[in-house]
């Protein structure tokens, strides 16, 4: 039996950067990089200290990321910046505009900040999936169960793919890469759910193995658009035929990373995160 191959995406010889860790590491020296809604960091600062990082959110649990002479962070919205137009090479949005709750100021902000020729990395659930729907049953039940009636719940935006790109089509961008990643379920690593991660994805891969049934197939979308400042309305800005297509087949339970596996049959139960070693539960091949 041949050995299971498991993978980190890489782009082909003059295929453009797409995942985050890529895009990041594809910018020159000294580039000007901005992390919206950035947490503690949307990726490891430290793996490329000779750019200008400006990190800002609205809040940081579990804490901001490490201020150094070459990362700025400040505590901001999304829809009114106190930044200057187009002062940022790459502008990053991973995973926070289901978040936000004024949707176009916030896509106004993400453009008007990059400069012409520069890019904008987003990255967002799609709402149909199984994923974004359990995300929000998950918050509408501790907002009932718990009789937290107050509490706002975290996806306040619905994304399809068509709507996605006539929304950034429509403000001068264009798309050069993409791809379709299935969950990974790493959310459910907040302390409140992660006894219930482990039983759950390995529910979820018996019933792939068993049925075929995929619940974790195609659940967010990865986009890298151009600031062209040329904009583009009505049916073509809704084309879903996109350049730069790229492959991920599993995202890892733990650091939300993806991977693409190769199996060999008979398949395997299981497979190990290039990126944190961690394991993960098999289905089927995709």
């Amino acid at each position: 039996m041949s050995p299971l191959t498991v993978s980190k995406p890489t782009p082909a010889p003059g295929e453009p950067a797409l995942f985050l860790r890529e895009v990041i590491a594809s910018m020159p020296p000294g580039a000007q990089v901005l992390d919206a809604g950035c947490g503690p960091g949307s990726w490891p600062y430290a793996l490329r200290p000779d750019l200008a990082i400006t990190g800002f959110d609205v809040k940081f649990p579990p804490g901001p990321p490490r201020r150094s002479a070459t990362v700025r962070v400040f505590r901001g919205d999304l829809a009114r910046l106190p930044l200057r137009p187009e002062r940022f090479d790459l502008s990053v949005c991973h995973y926070v505009l289901e978040h936000v709750t004024e949707l176009e100021p916030c896509c106004d902000e993400l453009v008007r900040v990059t400069r012409p020729g520069g890019l904008v990395y987003l990255s967002v659930p799609r709402a149909a999936a199984f994923d974004d729907r359990l995300y929000r049953f998950a918050g509408w039940f501790a907002k009932l169960a718990l009789l937290k009636f107050r509490k706002r719940l975290e996806h306040q935006q619905r994304f399809d793919l068509p709507g996605l790109l006539e929304r950034f089509r429509g403000r001068g961008l264009e798309p050069v890469a993409h791809a379709f990643v299935p969950a990974g379920f790493s959310w459910m690593n907040d302390p409140r759910t992660k006894p219930l991660q482990g039983a759950f994805t390995d529910g979820l891969a018996a019933l792939h193995r068993a049925t075929g049934i995929d619940l974790a197939r195609d659940a967010n979308f990865v986009l890298v658009f151009r600031r062209t400042d040329r904009p583009v309305r009505g049916a073509a800005a809704r084309e879903t035929r996109l350049p730069g297509a790229r492959r991920v087949t599993h995202v890892c339970r733990e650091c939300g990373e993806h991977a693409v596996l190769d199996p060999p049959r008979p398949w395997p139960t299981r497979w190990e995160c290039p990126w944190c070693g961690k394991p993960n539960p098999f289905g089927r091949p995709r």
